[in-house]
């Protein structure tokens, strides 16, 4: 009876120690795939302000909701940090709790995204490599993003 399970448990162990081979290549990092909702456009950008952007303060600005799909009396407006922010090949890419915001720098630093749901983001990049700019959805928030060195 136990012949059965030390030859189970030697085969495993072959299988386990056995190199494996990959049936796709890695991934590229900071790759962004582009969404059929991004803002701007891939033939008005630039690779300038590609990189890392690290999240800065935010401002809830809300006073209720700034959209109609709030509803009546909606006032919850939760607090949140500015999660990081990506630039590939002038594609911004923020992904911010389930949604995702896209759009494209344009050459004067100048960056509109929007998700598939109805948010938009507008904002400018400055000589000092920040990013200051507004999400508007059921809340509204101001938002800066600094460049990663």
């Amino acid at each position: 009876m136990k012949h059965p399970f030390f030859l189970c448990l030697s085969v495993l162990a072959v299988c386990g120690c056995t190199a494996q081979q990959s049936s796709s290549p890695p991934a590229a990092t900071n790759t962004i795939t582009p969404t059929s909702y991004a803002g701007g456009s891939a033939a008005n950008t630039t690779t300038a302000f590609d990189g890392t952007w690290i999240g800065g303060p935010v401002s809830n600005m809300s006073a209720g909701s700034a959209l109609p799909a709030g509803g009546e009396g909606f006032s919850s407006c939760p607090n949140y940090a500015a999660p990081n922010l990506t630039i590939s090949n002038g594609l911004a890419q923020l992904d911010v709790i389930n949604v995702r915001f896209q759009g494209y720098v344009t050459p004067q630093g100048a960056l509109g995204m929007r998700t598939g749901v109805g948010q938009r983001f507008e904002g400018q990049i400055d000589a000092q490599n920040v990013l200051r700019g507004r999400v508007i959805g059921a809340c509204v928030y101001d938002a800066t993003w600094q460049k990663s060195a």
